[in-house]
């Protein structure tokens, strides 16, 4: 075959390089979520339940952060952050959350739009598949974040990264103040404001910092872990990050804490590299984020008859929600790409 006829095929999208201990990384932290989220259902208490709240949703922010990229201009941006976060939110708010609530009520006309705008609102209490709330707050994340950094670019293009850490620390510090006085916005803004910084700082440490590429260094590694663990371990307070609920105490150390567990969890998972099933959680953790928690409340629902003691229970039913979950991607890949992030609604340059 001559060379004028070979034709060189470009890999599909999902088939793009990527690094294998963020992955990692990402499936430690889904896996957190989930055993958080069966145990919270079951009202059961489980040791280090402080200091993994302290860290468990700055990771997820700054592990987004890491990746920031403006493409080329803001309506790519927004089409970009549109397929990737906010049509994944609306299909399962629309499927897991408004339609099974409208069957339930049956001819109940007058609560048949309250629950919308009741979930939006952030009642809690009517919350079906609460977990999806993050896609929204992380869409709204990124619009704040690429604001800051054209208004940061419009000021100083010197000045631009610290420009860029002082408004997002500034906005942040609003939010965790309105959490602390027990104000809140609609559509979990408060909540975005609040978690701010921790996107600025994933974007710091990807576009300041050499350590996503650089090379393992145990010693150096070990001792920045050790001081990790330690500021988890007496400086973690309890947070809610959902509802943007922080304390006084909370405050000053809310950021710390968030920053020193996301650098813990980053320094093991490139000790480990790669962890089979764990990482491969990590790259879908989109689909078992958004389906999880129906899936544990129905093996709870159907498993809770058996009398069980409450410790076996929730073994039980965390494994059997994972193994679930896991069972379920390969079905949302063929069928559901569209809505899960894996593939383009809206088409993008």
């Amino acid at each position: 075959m001559s060379k004028s006829k070979v034709q060189k095929v470009q890999p599909p999208l999902s088939d793009k390089p990527r690094i294998g201990w963020v992955d990692l990384a990402k499936g430690i932290c889904i896996t957190l979520v989930v055993f958080h989220h069966v145990a919270s259902v079951m009202k059961i208490s489980y040791p280090l339940d402080v200091q993994l709240r302290a860290f468990r949703m700055p990771l997820y922010f700054i592990l987004s952060g890491l990746f920031f990229k403006q493409y080329e201009g803001f309506v790519g941006f927004l089409k970009r952050k549109i397929n990737k976060l906010l049509i994944p939110f609306l299909f399962f708010f629309v499927t897991t959350v408004v339609i099974p609530y409208w069957v339930l009520i049956g001819s109940d006309i007058r609560r048949f739009y309250a629950y919308p705008i009741k979930y939006m609102y952030r009642t809690r209490l009517v919350m079906l598949n609460e977990p999806i709330w993050f896609l929204l707050c992380l869409f709204e994340v990124n619009i704040l974040f690429y604001g800051v950094q054209w208004l940061a670019g419009r000021i100083s293009s010197r000045y631009k990264t610290s420009l860029v850490l002082v408004c997002s620390l500034v906005i942040g510090f609003a939010g965790l103040l309105m959490g602390m006085n027990h104000l809140s916005i609609p559509f979990y803004v408060d909540t975005a404001m609040s978690a701010l910084p921790l996107f600025a700082f994933g974007w710091w440490l990807f576009r300041h910092t050499h350590f996503l590429t650089a090379a393992v260094q145990p010693v150096r590694d070990i001792a920045l872990l050790l001081i990790c663990v330690l500021v988890l371990w007496f400086l973690a307070v309890p947070v809610s990050w959902v509802g943007n609920d922080f304390s006084r105490q909370s405050i000053g150390v809310v950021y710390l804490c968030g920053i020193s567990g996301t650098m813990m969890v980053l320094i093991l998972s490139k000790f480990i590299g790669r962890l089979g099933i764990v990482s491969y959680w990590g790259r879908y953790s989109i689909m078992i984020l958004c389906t999880h928690f129906l899936i544990a409340t129905a093996l709870l629902f159907a498993l809770n008859r058996f009398g069980l003691d409450k410790n076996i229970l929730l073994l039980v039913v965390f494994v059997l929600t994972m193994l679930i979950c896991h069972l379920l991607i390969p079905f949302m890949l063929r069928f559901l790409p569209h809505v899960t992030a894996q593939k383009d609604l809206i088409k993008v340059p």
